[in-house]
């Protein structure tokens, strides 16, 4: 007997037991609602049932070197460090056993690592590796997520489109959230939160028509505050895109003209391609999301009166040196002879060329 306590004690003091709680509620439930399960323990270790995929062994001296507050739960005097032995709820078996690969292996592999599916995955080794302050693996999931979701650009297909949402409401529902007020709503201060709703807000059109969306809406007020604060204003005032739906000025006539008279505008050009000549403010592409502003440089007129200019407080600058604010991702990019020239991302209005494909030239006088 002195023996088997001598070995019992040898392998607590070794070895780290982490009993999934979820896990054994789970199997106890499907335990139970099976009809055709004649031998329920069968699954189960030699410890009161409890299922084999619910208990996990770490070794005590590299669990405690993870994190201080993981060192915290190894060495005490409680249940824990005495008995060596953890309970965890709300994590599954695949986390874990991932939060156990990178901690041998400094990483860990997911099913389809390259599909819209593995986000989940990832975001809920992400929130475990939060809840115990393990910054290195917080550090890995997030560089996983963010590149997996680069890669995946705007999702369309309904699985995509689900899995994401899946990922998105597992952080919002685990994750902590920054302060509301009722003077003022604040952007989340947690990066993936930030990054989900900017990503959310980025695919809008994409996620609006489905009912998982909507239904985070519904249940997630730090997910609806997070979209607010990444959300663009209107391109146009109501009067003045009431007038552009209805082609209509009231009694007057409308009239959507280009600024082309304009020769000091950020954006204004001859274009050079042959045949066209075209001389006025240019369209404008995003380098980030690749979408086309039309609206730059158009007044909007009623009876010869100007009501305003669209997409006036996006473009500032010179033409030599000018910043545009993409009305979609909402990045800024300044244009000059640098990374992004003068006219490479500047389109005619006329013959629909590129400036980089037909140099444009700057108007004279």
């Amino acid at each position: 007997m002195m023996a088997t306590m001598s070995q019992t004690h040898s392998c607590i003091q070794i070895f780290f037991k982490i009993v999934l709680k979820d896990v054994i509620a789970k199997s106890k439930l499907e335990a139970k609602m099976s009809v055709t399960n004649t031998n329920p323990a069968k699954a189960t270790d030699t410890e009161g049932g409890i299922p084999e995929q619910a208990v996990f062994y770490v070794h005590r001296s590299l669990l405690a070197s993870l994190s201080a507050e993981l060192d915290k739960h190894v060495n005490n005097d409680m249940k824990e460090g005495t008995q060596g032995v953890m309970e965890l709820s709300e994590v599954d078996g695949a986390t874990m056993t991932a939060f156990l690969q990178w901690a041998y292996k400094d990483d860990y592999t997911t099913e389809n690592p390259k599909a819209a599916s593995a986000l989940l995955g990832h975001t809920k080794i992400y929130v475990l590796a939060d809840r115990f302050n393990t910054v290195p693996l917080k550090d890995l999931a997030y560089n996983k997520i963010t590149a997996l979701l680069a890669d995946l650009g705007m999702v369309a297909a309904t699985d995509d489109v689900e899995a994401v949402m899946n990922a998105v409401s597992y952080a919002f529902g685990n994750l902590p959230f920054s302060s509301f007020s009722s003077s003022s709503i604040t952007a989340p201060t947690e990066r993936l939160l930030k990054y989900f709703a900017q990503y959310t807000s980025w695919a809008l059109d994409v996620f609006r028509a489905k009912a998982e969306f909507c239904s985070l809406l519904e249940h997630s007020p730090d997910f609806a505050k997070a979209l607010v604060t990444n959300s663009r204003s209107a391109a146009s005032p109501p009067w003045i895109s009431a007038i552009i739906e209805s082609g209509t000025g009231g009694n007057g006539t409308v009239n959507v003209s280009a600024v082309s008279v304009d020769k000091t505008h950020p954006l204004s050009r001859v274009c050079t391609n042959s045949g066209c000549n075209y001389s006025g403010v240019m369209y404008i592409k995003c380098p980030g999301c690749s979408k086309m502003d039309h609206e730059v440089g158009y007044s909007i007129q009623i009876n010869g009166n100007t009501l305003g200019i669209l997409g006036e407080d996006r473009v500032s600058g010179s033409r030599t040196s000018y910043t545009y604010k993409c009305k979609w991702c909402q990045v800024s990019n300044t244009f000059n002879s640098g990374v992004w020239g003068h006219h490479n991302w500047l389109y005619c209005r006329k013959c629909g060329v590129s400036g980089a494909t037909a140099p444009m030239q700057f108007i004279n006088g």
